[in-house]
């Protein structure tokens, strides 16, 4: 059974990162790009990156435990200057301001700002090339590297149109499976290209017409791809179909990633397929948890 209801609440009170902190992201991320409008000589441009932008967040695992989000500053092209220096210069702004001195590091591809307790933004230099390509900068071997976040991001938004945007909710169902059971590990951009890969363009179908639906297909047509698959195959980027996404992953990891992808997929399909509402609840608990078709009283407690 699909419990759409239950489905929704689920979402809301367990896997989606909380609103209260995405209000001290969204402001934090548009304090830190009003400075370097004004104090970074290079400064174009601040846009949202990764699953920032493609709203596809969760909650980490532990309360009070750090999360990631990504954000690309396109840079105006500076004459004579190197990778390495893209992100020395931004370091530089950062450090010449109290309010980010202490929480300001580089790192390899980056300048991540700590905001300790709660997350950490990771401000991307990105500078545009001959014939507008795009590129990161990479401080630590010193070369440019290609780069298409918007790209990805339209890529991805076109499919989850399709899917009357459940595909996010899909994602999100699916990176809360990977952390919170702690089975298997996946890169998130490596996940959700799988997502994004099971659907069609122009589709019109019902196979995702709401988020039980999509959440089935979606599991059905990765794990039918997984299971074609013994060997791990090349997962490329569909917008920079040089960049392999399978780079952190080798077969060992793969393979547990193909066998805990399939036994998670089994539960879905044992749970849609349930017809007493009691025994499809169970079942759904069984994938995600006893949090799963709890209803919440006034006063904020559990029951079932």
């Amino acid at each position: 059974m699909k419990h759409n209801a239950a489905f929704d609440a689920f979402l809301r009170d367990e896997v989606n990162l909380n609103q209260s902190r995405i209000d001290r992201l969204n402001g934090s991320t548009k304090a830190v790009s009003e400075f370097l409008s004004q104090k970074l000589d290079a400064f174009d441009k601040v846009e949202r990156q990764g699953s920032y932008a493609l709203r596809t967040m969760i909650k980490p695992v532990r309360e009070h435990q750090e999360y990631d989000a990504d954000t690309l500053l396109f840079m105006q092209p500076q004459e004579g200057w190197r990778a390495r220096d893209y992100i020395n210069d931004l370091h530089r702004c950062l450090l010449a301001n109290r309010n980010y001195a202490d929480k300001a590091h580089r790192q390899t591809r980056c300048v991540m700002i700590d905001y300790a307790g709660d997350f950490h933004l990771d401000i991307v230099p990105c500078i545009a090339g001959n014939g507008g390509k795009l590129y990161i900068c990479n401080h630590h071997i010193n070369q440019f590297e290609p780069t298409d976040g918007t790209g990805y991001r339209d890529w991805f938004n076109e499919r989850s149109n399709i899917t009357h945007g459940n595909l996010k909710g899909v994602t999100r169902l699916l990176k809360y499976l990977r952390d919170h059971k702690g089975n298997y590990t996946a890169p998130s951009i490596l996940l959700t290209t799988l997502i994004g890969n099971t659907v069609p363009i122009n589709y019109d179908g019902d196979d995702f017409k709401s988020l039980p639906d999509a959440l089935q297909t979606v599991a059905n047509r990765i794990n039918d791809f997984l299971q074609a698959n013994p060997r791990m195959p090349q997962i490329a980027n569909p917008v920079l179909p040089d960049e392999d996404f399978t780079r952190k992953w080798d077969q060992q990891k793969y393979e547990n990633f193909r066998r805990q992808f399939q036994f998670a997929t089994n539960r879905i399909n044992e749970a849609m397929a349930a017809t007493e509402p009691g025994e499809s609840i169970a079942k759904w608990q069984r994938l995600f948890g006893d949090g799963f078709g709890k209803r919440r009283n006034a006063g904020g407690a559990q029951r079932a």
